[in-house]
C-alpha cells in the first residue's frame, strides 16, 4: 500500500464515529472512505498487485541467475570416495592400491558451490515475459475499473439513502396532515356541519399512510446500512448525509461542451491488454519450438571436516544449447491453442467495445429522460400543492366532501414522493453516464 493510500485510510479511520456519535458525510467524503476501506475494491487491488509480480518472475528468461549450494556426504562408494578425494586435493599414492580402490574406508566431505547462468537466447521466455507484463497491465486496469464501479455504487447508495430518508419525512408530514383532517372533521361534526363518517374516513387514511411510513423507516435504515457497508463502517453506525437531493449534482459528461471518451474506460484497456498478451502468447508458443542458448560458470570449494576448512577449489565455464527437436504434436498443439486464445481475445475486445458504446448510449437516454422527468414532477408537485390548498378551502366551506380532500392530499403526497424519486434518479443517471465513459476509473 502506498503512503498516500495509508494516509487516506488513517484519515478515514479518524473520522469513524464513536459509540453514540453521528458521522456527518458528504458524498465526496463517502467516496473517499470507500476508496480506502471497501473490501471488494481492496481484494481486486491486491489481486492486481499479485499479478504484477508475474513480470518479475518472467525476467529469468533474460536476466542472470545465481545458485548457491552446500552439500555434505559420507560414503563407501568407490567412485564417490575416489572423486571426493580428488576434488579435495587429498588423493594419496596408497589410494591407488586395489583394496583401497575396490573397498575404500568410509570417507566424506563438503562441497560449497556458486553457479551463475546467463540466458542469451530463450525465445519462449522472452515472449512469455511480454505476455506476463500485458496480463499484469490488464489486471491493473481491471482494478481501476473496480474503483470506478465502487464510486458509482457509493453515489447510487448515497442518493438512495437520502431518498429513503426524505420519503420518511414526506410520509410523516402526510400522517400529520391526515390527523389534522381528522381533527377538522371532528370539529365540523361537533358543529353539526358533517357526519361522523368524515372523521372515520380521515382516520382510515391516516392509518394507511402510517403503515407506509413504518415500512419506509425500515427501508431507510436498510439503505443507510447498505451505504455504511460500502464505505467500511459497522452496521448501525449513526450516519448523517449532508448533501441534499434538492441541491446541485453535476457530472463531467453531462451537458454541452463535455468531451468524454470511451478510451477512458479501464475495462476496455484491460481487454486490449489481454489481447496483446494473447498475441505474445502465440509468439511464445512458437518460441518453444526453437533452441535456447545460455552461458554458465561455477566455482566450487571442497573440504573434508567442515564446509570452510582448507581444501581444494575448481571452476567451470561453458555454454549450453537446448533444442527439443521433436515434441510429438505438443508444439503444434500449443501454437494452435495460443492462436485460438488470441482470436478469442480479439473477439472479446470487439464485444466489450460494443457493450461500452451501448452503455453510453443508454446512459444518455436515461439521463435525458431523468431531466425531463424532474421538470414534469416539479410542475405536478406545484399543481398538487395548489390543488390541496383549494380542496382544503372547499371542504372548510362545506363545498366538497371529505373524500375529495383526502384524494387530493394523497395525490399531493404522491407528487412530493415522485419528485424526490425523480431527483434521485437524475443524480444517479448523471453518475451512470460518467461511469459509462470511465470518468471514475482511477
Amino acid at each position: 500500500m502506498t503512503i498516500a493510500m495509508q494516509l487516506l485510510l488513517a484519515a478515514a479511520v479518524q473520522v469513524s464515529p464513536g459509540p453514540g456519535d453521528t458521522l456527518a458525510l458528504s458524498l465526496d467524503e463517502a467516496i473517499d472512505r470507500a476508496l480506502v476501506t471497501n473490501s471488494d475494491l481492496l481484494a481486486v487491488r491486491a489481486q492486481a498487485t499479485a499479478a504484477a509480480q508475474a513480470r518479475l518472475v518472467a525476467t529469468q528468461a533474460f536476466l542472470p541467475s545465481v545458485e548457491l549450494g552446500l552439500e555434505g556426504v559420507r560414503t563407501t562408494d568407490p567412485v564417490g570416495v575416489f572423486g571426493i578425494k580428488l576434488r579435495q586435493d587429498n588423493f594419496q599414492g596408497s589410494d591407488l592400491q586395489l583394496d583401497a580402490l575396490n573397498r575404500p574406508d568410509p570417507y566424506g566431505g563438503f562441497t560449497s558451490s556458486a553457479t551463475i547462468t546467463m540466458p542469451l537466447f530463450v525465445p519462449e521466455g522472452l515472449f512469455g515475459h511480454s505476455a506476463a507484463s500485458r496480463m499484469a497491465d490488464a489486471q491493473a486496469a481491471q482494478a481501476r475499473r473496480m474503483t470506478g464501479a465502487t464510486v458509482y455504487r457509493v453515489v447510487e447508495a448515497y442518493w438512495s439513502a437520502q431518498l429513503a430518508a426524505r420519503q420518511v419525512e414526506a410520509l410523516a408530514a402526510a400522517v400529520a396532515a391526515a390527523r389534522a383532517h381528522v381533527a377538522r372533521a371532528e370539529a365540523l361534526r361537533d358543529q353539526g356541519l358533517v357526519t361522523g363518517l368524515d372523521a372515520r374516513l380521515a382516520r382510515v387514511r391516516a392509518g394507511e399512510i402510517e403503515t407506509r411510513r413504518l415500512a419506509s423507516e425500515a427501508q431507510a435504515a436498510n439503505a443507510l446500512d447498505g451505504l455504511a457497508t460500502l464505505i467500511g463502517l459497522e452496521l448501525g453506525d449513526a450516519l448523517s448525509l449532508i448533501d441534499s437531493l434538492t441541491g446541485p449534482f453535476t457530472a463531467d459528461c453531462a451537458g454541452e461542451g463535455a468531451t468524454c471518451s470511451l478510451e477512458d474506460r479501464a475495462d476496455l484497456a484491460a481487454v486490449a491488454f489481454g489481447a496483446d498478451a494473447a498475441a505474445a502468447g502465440v509468439r511464445s508458443a512458437w518460441g518453444k519450438n526453437l533452441p535456447s542458448i545460455a552461458l554458465f560458470g561455477s566455482l566450487a570449494h571442497h573440504a573434508q571436516s567442515t564446509p570452510w576448512a582448507t581444501g581444494s577449489g575448481d571452476w567451470t565455464v561453458g555454454f549450453m544449447v537446448k533444442w527439443n527437436v521433436l515434441q510429438g504434436l505438443g508444439g503444434v498443439g500449443a501454437v494452435k491453442e495460443a492462436q485460438a486464445q488470441r482470436a478469442a481475445a480479439v473477439a472479446q475486445l470487439e464485444a466489450t467495445r460494443s457493450r461500452a458504446a451501448l452503455e453510453v448510449t443508454s446512459a444518455h437516454r436515461y439521463l435525458t429522460a431523468a431531466e425531463e422527468r424532474v421538470e414534469v414532477a416539479a410542475a405536478v408537485r406545484d399543481e398538487a400543492n395548489a390543488a390541496l390548498a383549494q380542496a382544503e378551502l372547499r371542504y372548510q366551506q362545506g363545498q366538497s366532501p371529505i373524500t375529495e380532500l383526502l384524494d387530493v392530499e394523497a395525490a399531493t403526497t404522491a407528487a412530493h414522493l415522485n419528485l424526490l424519486a425523480a431527483r434521485r434518479d437524475l443524480f444517479v443517471a448523471r453518475a451512470a453516464l460518467d461511469f459509462a465513459y470511465g470518468v471514475f476509473d482511477q
